[in-house]
């Protein structure tokens, strides 16, 4: 560890780990701000921004905590780390839900994109729990499984992608005879939708932004802001890796449930804001795409901590523990996935039913983990 912690009292890492989250969360809400300007400005798809782009920048805290833990030699602090954001940031779309006034969050998104990428959520972590249960093997000391994870999220990505871009949505079954009849039908409807969309927009301004190129954006002051938080957010989730393991060691905690919960929800703070935003700018698919698009990518950055650790395959060290982690990742996407079919609107508590129960599911969840933090 290149900052040695350990050395400094508990109030210190505490302080400091404090400090490191509110450097986490201040350029969260800066990034998730300029990410919107950047999709206004260049009409970029919000699904891939969420799929993607907020997806990698987003999870740079996660990035940061997995290296510093890694070369700390604390494997179980780093995936625990990825595999607790993922089920805190699916209950983080509770905070979304709860911002939306008369209807759930899932009754106002009607776009089968989010459903297929909780369906490949689902299948990723389904993998990962087996990966972590199965005994792995070594190629040049990298795991097996790792690989196969790695390259499963690379394929679930261009397929959520490729379902996008072709929006089979649009035709009915019958239309389906073969791909250039789909894509006519689709070029067609989308042209009804694009024409639609842009007398809406006419009738609400009558001097409507000109979309820019996103390489000009990148380049100017908003571009450059966006690198910064991004900065700010690297720095922060380093500190918050370095200090988590000090306290987990001081406190006897356990660094599996100190990486799942309190690493996780630190490293988890990026996604709550972004997400928070999107649900007041009613961009409700932003909001889904962004936390299934991180979460997604969350599991192929075990690969990241299986390269940096030379004593074998990482997943061998991380026991029963991790893979319950990702079965409650598994069981609260499912609520979502239900949650999206159904799209029932009625709310409890401010809260469709959908997200009433990730909370709840996600607090039995925390219990049984605590309980298992030895395994």
């Amino acid at each position: 560890m290149i900052f040695n912690l350990q050395d400094l009292p508990l109030v210190w890492n505490i302080v400091i780990f404090a400090l490191s989250v509110a450097l986490v969360w201040g350029a969260g809400v800066r990034l998730s701000k300029y990410a919107d300007k950047i999709i206004e400005k260049t009409g970029i798809s919000e699904v891939f921004i969420g799929t993607l782009g907020l997806a990698v920048i987003t999870s740079l805290p996660e990035v940061a905590t997995t290296l510093s833990a890694t070369l700390a030699d604390n494997v179980s602090l780093a995936v625990n780390n990825l595999f607790g954001s993922i089920a805190l940031q699916i209950t983080v779309l509770a905070a979304g839900d709860a911002l939306i006034k008369n209807t759930s969050l899932s009754g106002s998104l009607n776009n089968p994109v989010s459903r297929l990428q909780a369906n490949c959520l689902s299948f990723l972590l389904a993998l990962a729990v087996i990966a972590i249960l199965y005994q792995d093997m070594a190629v040049f000391h990298v795991g097996v499984w790792s690989l196969v994870l790695f390259g499963a999220y690379v394929g679930l990505f261009f397929v959520i992608n490729y379902f996008k871009r072709m929006k089979w949505w649009l035709t009915e079954p019958e239309e389906r005879e073969s791909i250039g009849q789909v894509k006519s039908i689709v070029s067609e409807r989308v042209r009804e939708m694009e024409k639609d969309k842009e007398e809406k927009e006419n009738q609400e301004s009558a001097e409507p932004q000109e979309k820019r190129k996103a390489s000009e954006i990148l380049l100017s002051k908003t571009g450059l802001l966006s690198l910064l938080s991004a900065i700010g957010i690297l720095a922060g989730g380093f500190f918050v890796s370095n200090s988590a393991d000090a306290i987990a060691e001081q406190t006897g905690i356990g660094s599996g449930f100190m990486g799942y919960f309190f690493v996780g929800l630190s490293t988890s703070l990026p996604e709550l804001s972004t997400t928070i935003s999107a649900a007041k700018l009613k961009r409700y698919r932003m909001a889904f795409s962004n936390i299934f698009g991180t979460n997604l990518l969350n599991v192929g950055l075990v690969l990241l901590v299986d390269l940096l650790h030379f004593e074998g395959p990482a997943l061998d060290e991380v026991g029963s523990f991790a893979a319950a982690g990702a079965v409650l990742g598994i069981l609260l996407t499912c609520i979502y996935q239900i949650g999206l079919t159904i799209r029932f609107k009625k709310t409890f508590f401010r809260l469709g039913f959908d997200s009433l129960l990730v909370v709840l599911f996600y607090i039995a969840g925390m219990i049984i983990l605590f309980n298992m933090r030895g395994a």
